[in-house]
């Protein structure tokens, strides 16, 4: 798995500890982690002993800059996730992400911001794929404050590391009561209103000591208050400690005195060297601590109570460390930062295995064509085997199969060259989010294939017949449906390192009873009304010569832009009681017995699947020599090839097969062919491998 966390610096605090703990567990189980941050710290030393790459974003003109080479860092390095920290990292992360949509995005809370936070993060909230949260408080307020949360919503504590436990007892009632605080100097600590308790404490002649860890702006002030108040010899500003357990295990009791709190690891630490915990009641420090049990409550800024509650712990000794030590326990069985580490790689493997299992169908089609039929069964068969389908497509009759099928899709015409469609199936992109795009057709192959370079997708286009490559350029992955396919490619300078073949199948299975005939037979041709299909010329050739072909009717199944000239023209023909319009038949097998002979007269074919489907009923065809079509149509077999326009060669190829004995053993051959050539499990078994070379 690879792994990007993304932070404002790597400077101390929750957050950071959070994201050490996050890349050391990846680097030892084998994960490519980096790291990128707008400012550095102490843990890019840590980092680079841990061999994990730090990438300082530039900060200059709004970070901008930075947000540039965050995307070409995704780019690069392609991460399966993104776990971002804090709100400045997370807004430039999710913007970053619209432009590399293949990764997971995880955005951590932790803690409340301002109100430009509020506004943009009911804004973009929706494009993280997780949102942690750090204590449940943050969870109920930014579910109140920001946006309703659903699923994609999760509270892991931080927890802390436990280590052995301490040896050292209290100390007698008599000597000086330690008293402790680790936090940044800041006024959100309170760390002004455990002054004023000391100096309260002090009147009543309690002896304590105050030791104050941790730095920040507020600390001249604090020490300038503590002087104001006479306690500045019982309170020392030790700094930034380099043990945090040394310094809690000379305390005797921890005070928390913050006005606003996401979560306090501070009292974390404090409670797994077993102190017992003087806090304000704010945030989620009353998830951490049980009153009376764990430790003692007082309002924020009740400077009063909160020396009334140091004196309490001072003439106790004995119910304060029975107090440390039920908040040692509470800590080893809620709070274990190994826990909480392992829970968010069980997000990131979660979110991950769904996501590669998320693909998007785009097809600049809504009609029924041999294409559209094979993107079809492939959606069907991948959503049996447990992938997450979605699609965009161009109109009916394919759009209503597929609300028929319960499929997530959507559809819009193809007006104006296609743009209208290509911004659809770019929205459809950032809202679906998947790892994969399976293009079919050649407008769906020349959008899908700049939009997935744009967000970063993976882009597989289906090629179904003799087109252009430069409708394909763009896509990661060529797949064509017959070697004549593959050829052609090729001669336009596919690259061979991106093509490979996967011949079209159908769904269905072989028939075994061959076919006969009697006097006279019934045509079937089973394409899309479109001009290069070859409707045309061939029922021209069948209207000239009909006193000398023994034909019963003609069914024409399929429809298109060519549908209203060719009833025209049907019309003006000696062939007006004979064809008869289908129009798109959902299952071709319900008229198949009605049919013995396929014809298929095509300017060109990737491999046509109406040949597979009437094959498999030991129907034999007569074909034109073009694309695919004698990769499955052998002459003198199973049919007869005849070259484009050939109207002597079509006619007497239907003659020649309206002879019983020469029917049935093209019939029988159909069948063979059907059994050898038509592997459906296999096809889509490779079209999976090619995900999962992807991964």
């Amino acid at each position: 798995m690879k792994i990007l966390f993304v932070i404002n610096a790597l400077t101390v605090g929750g957050a950071q500890s959070v994201l050490c703990d996050l890349v050391k567990k990846a680097v030892a189980d084998n994960c490519l982690v980096e790291v990128a941050c707008f400012k550095g710290g102490y843990l890019e030393e840590t980092f680079a002993k841990l061999g994990v790459k730090v990438h300082l974003l530039n900060e200059s003109f709004f970070d901008i800059f930075g947000f540039i080479k965050l995307i070409k860092i995704m780019r690069t390095f392609k991460p399966d996730v993104v776990h971002s920290h804090l709100f400045r990292a997370t807004f430039w992360a999710r913007a970053a992400h619209l432009f590399f949509l293949n990764s997971v995005l995880i955005s951590t809370i932790h803690g409340t911001e301002t109100d430009c936070y509020t506004r943009l993060e009911r804004f973009m909230s929706g494009w993280s794929d997780k949102i942690i949260f750090s204590s449940q408080f943050l969870h109920n307020w930014y579910d109140e404050n920001i946006i309703k949360l659903d699923k994609n919503a999760i509270c892991l504590y931080p927890g802390v590391s436990v280590q052995a436990q301490k040896s050292n007892a209290y100390k007698n009632s008599d000597e000086t009561l330690s008293i402790g605080t680790l936090s940044r100097l800041h006024r959100i600590k309170g760390i002004d209103c455990l002054i004023k308790a000391c100096a309260l404490l002090d009147k009543k002649s309690v002896k304590f000591k105050l030791y104050i860890a941790g730095e920040g702006k507020q600390k001249t002030e604090l020490m300038q208050l503590a002087n104001d108040l006479n306690v500045a010899d019982k309170c020392e500003f030790v700094g930034t400690i380099a043990s945090k357990s040394e310094f809690l295990e000379n305390l005797d009791v921890f005070v928390a005195p913050s006005r606003a709190e996401a979560f306090g690891i501070h009292i974390c630490e404090a409670m797994e060297r077993s102190l017992p915990v003087i806090a304000s009641r704010v945030g989620g420090i009353p998830e951490i601590l049980v009153e009376n049990e764990t430790g003692l409550f007082f309002e924020p800024d009740d400077h009063e109570t909160l020396a009334e509650l140091i004196e309490q712990i001072a003439n106790d000794r004995s119910e304060a460390q029975a107090m440390g030590k039920r908040g040692r326990k509470r800590v080893e069985e809620l709070f274990v930062r190994d826990n909480s580490i392992q829970a968010h790689f069980e997000v990131y493997e979660k979110l991950v295995s769904e996501k590669r299992r998320q693909i998007h169908f785009v097809i600049s089609s809504g009609e029924m064509g041999g294409g559209e039929r094979l993107a079809l069964g492939l959606i069907k068969r991948l959503v049996q085997r447990g992938y997450n389908v979605s699609v965009t497509c161009a109109g009916q009759p394919l759009a209503g199969v597929l609300k028929d099928l319960n499929i997530k899709s959507d559809f819009v015409s193809m007006s104006f060259e296609g743009l209208i469609f290509a911004f659809k199936t770019a929205s459809d992109l950032l809202k679906i989010r998947p790892a994969y795009i399976s293009s079919h057709l050649n407008k769906a192959g020349l959008i899908s294939g700049k939009l997935g370079k744009l967000f970063g997708v993976y882009t597989l286009s289906h090629i179904h017949g003799l087109n252009r490559l430069s409708y394909y350029k763009g896509s990661d992955c060529l797949i064509a449906v017959s070697k004549a396919v593959e050829k052609y490619l090729l001669e336009q300078g596919a690259n061979t390192d991106t093509l490979c073949v996967i011949p079209n199948c159908i769904d269905k299975p072989a028939l075994n009873e061959p076919r006969e005939i009697k006097a006279k037979i019934s045509i079937g041709i089973t394409a899309k009304l479109h001009a290069n299909k070859g409707h045309e010329w061939a029922l021209k050739a069948i209207a000239k010569n009909i006193d000398l072909l023994p034909i019963k009717a003609i069914h024409i199944l399929g429809d298109g832009p060519e549908k209203e000239r060719l009833h025209k023209l049907c019309e003006e023909m000696p062939l007006k009681e004979l064809v008869v319009f289908h129009g798109y038949v959902e299952d071709t097998d319900k008229i198949a017995p009605s049919i013995d002979l396929s014809l298929l007269p095509s300017a060109g074919e990737g491999i046509p699947l109406s040949l597979l489907e009437t094959m498999r009923f030991g129907i034999p065809c007569v074909a034109t020599d073009r694309g695919g079509i004698p990769e499955i149509v052998r002459t003198g077999v199973n049919g007869i090839l005849v070259s484009y326009k050939d109207e002597k060669a079509l006619v007497d190829a239907i003659v020649k097969i309206s002879e019983p004995s020469v029917y049935k053993k093209y019939s029988e051959a159909c069948i063979e062919s059907f059994k050898r050539l038509n592997d459906y499990e296999k096809m889509v078994d490779n079209f999976e491998n090619l995900l999962k070379k992807f991964k």
